[in-house]
């Protein structure tokens, strides 16, 4: 990917839709939506009214596309078509008449795509094709239970080990949007395509995905039931990506830095640009805007540096990619600046973590999880004993208090130690009956940069020893 790169700053943070600031013509998109039981139910169909939220949707996509919003089934011709990009289906029980229902086939299969919100995966009931172009038939629904539940984006299921059936590619939509928690309504769906592809899921329910049909692409989101539902970021962040991936915009991850500590005054490589970019465009220009000199991120062979003042606090940049067709996508991202020894030490950037092993050597259990701040992921060594891990804090501390979450492979027997050199090793706690769950441990405070965990007895005979974070405090 060859990467062009402008920084600039803005004294007042405030920032306006790149799209709109290079003056690039969006693409079009027509929003088909209403109710095909008003004014009166249609036979053979279920009695549900739906209210829709257009005005929301259109605002969501605002700096991707420039929508059109219609009830009227007389768009779908070959003529009218041929001006738009993107058909969004946010209706119900819509029946479009044979030839136009051609003419969406047509539109899609030509190269163009489909984007079915909520219950749009409910119109288009009377068309013969209508398995073939959604993937798959709708058995079902809306659950009553459970009202709030976990979107999962990330397709690393089976405890981490690989399947045939399954590739562990994530697609860009689930690589750019975080796992989050929503009340809505699921929808039960059969998929009966293998070019089926999950791209977030409520445990076994898929709630998007996207198949090819023909050289065009279908996409559906099954979320968003209510108004509140449209305002919750994991929500938007799925739209608006989904959207930008059909559409050909580059996607950018906004990921989540460790804290940097006042500790360094520069931190090179903090962020690689294209490993946080997905496009099929091997031509982006990035562009990098701040919006306070106490961060200052700068910018070489395609990395992102940053250099640190005196303040402590949370700081924000901006992180823009367009392509060669003039389409761009910007993302914030967060940064944590904290005054040296303040907080979890462990957790600061740079820190670096070692192990005896790591099961099934998958990123899913590496030893880094045990400093990255996410209480969710873990280390798990190999199933034998003794198996140790090792923190280096890159410089001494004083240190008062370490803090060790297990998960429920915990040790019943080990050892904690701590060291100035990593060579002659402290005893801070020799545990011969651990019962998992968390242990803290306060003592007096020495200068350490390294700390170790030896487990020397397992739990669970039948698997390794697992952790979930090692936090280190001065007190």
């Amino acid at each position: 990917m060859n990467i062009k790169i402008k920084a600039t700053f803005f004294g007042i943070f405030t920032f306006v839709s790149v799209s709109l600031a290079y003056g690039q013509n969006l693409p079009k998109a027509l929003l088909l939506t209403g109710n095909g039981n008003e004014p009166k139910v249609i036979e053979g169909y279920p009695p549900w009214i739906h209210e829709f939220h257009t005005e929301m949707v259109s605002e969501i996509l605002s700096n991707i596309v420039v929508t059109e919003t219609t009830s009227d089934l007389g768009f779908l011709n070959d003529e009218t078509l041929k001006d738009y990009d993107l058909i969004i289906s946010y209706s119900l029980f819509l029946s479009p008449n044979k030839e136009q229902l051609d003419a969406l086939y047509d539109f899609i299969s030509q190269g163009k795509s489909l984007l079915t919100l909520h219950c749009g995966i409910l119109s288009f009931l009377n068309w013969d094709r209508y398995e073939e172009v959604m993937g798959g038939i709708f058995i079902g629904g809306p659950s009553s239970e459970p009202t709030r539940f976990n979107i999962s984006t990330t397709n690393m299921e089976f405890w981490g080990y690989d399947y045939s059936f399954r590739e562990n590619e994530e697609h860009p939509v689930s690589k750019v949007v975080d796992d989050f928690e929503v009340e809505d309504e699921l929808y039960y769906f059969q998929p009966s395509t293998p070019e089926f592809e999950v791209i977030a899921r409520a445990e076994n329910h898929p709630v998007m995905w996207w198949h090819p049909v023909g050289k065009g692409k279908v996409m559906s989101l099954t979320l968003g039931h209510g108004a509140q539902v449209k305002k919750e970021q994991g929500y938007r962040q799925l739209l608006e990506n989904g959207a930008r991936w059909l559409l050909n915009f580059p996607l950018i991850k906004a990921p989540k830095l460790k804290p940097f500590s006042t500790r360094e005054k520069k931190y090179q490589n903090v962020l690689n640009l294209a490993e946080i970019t997905y496009s099929n465009d091997s031509n982006l220009v990035f562009e990098i805007s701040h919006n306070d000199d106490n961060l200052l991120p700068t910018t070489e062979r395609g990395f992102v540096d940053l250099e640190i003042g005196k303040k402590a606090g949370n700081f924000e940049f901006l992180v823009s990619a367009r392509n060669s067709n003039g389409f761009s996508t910007e993302n914030e991202i967060e940064a944590q600046i904290v005054e040296d020894g303040d907080g979890n030490i462990a957790s600061y950037y740079g820190n670096k973590v070692y192990s005896s092993s790591t099961e099934a050597k998958n990123i899913l259990f590496d030893s880094k999880n045990v400093i990255d701040g996410n209480p969710t992921t873990r280390w798990a060594s190999d199933f034998v004993d003794p198996s140790w891990i090792m923190l280096d804090l890159q410089k001494t501390y004083e240190i008062g208090r370490i803090k060790l979450t297990w998960e429920d492979s915990y040790a019943t027997e080990y050892t904690l130690e701590i060291s100035e050199n990593g060579e002659n090793w402290n005893t801070i706690a020799d545990v011969l009956e651990g019962d998992g769950k968390t242990d803290e441990f306060k003592f007096k405070p020495e200068i350490a940069r390294f700390v170790r965990v030896i487990g020397k007895k397992r739990f669970r005979p039948n698997y390794g020893y697992s952790i979930f974070e090692i936090e280190v405090y001065k007190q």
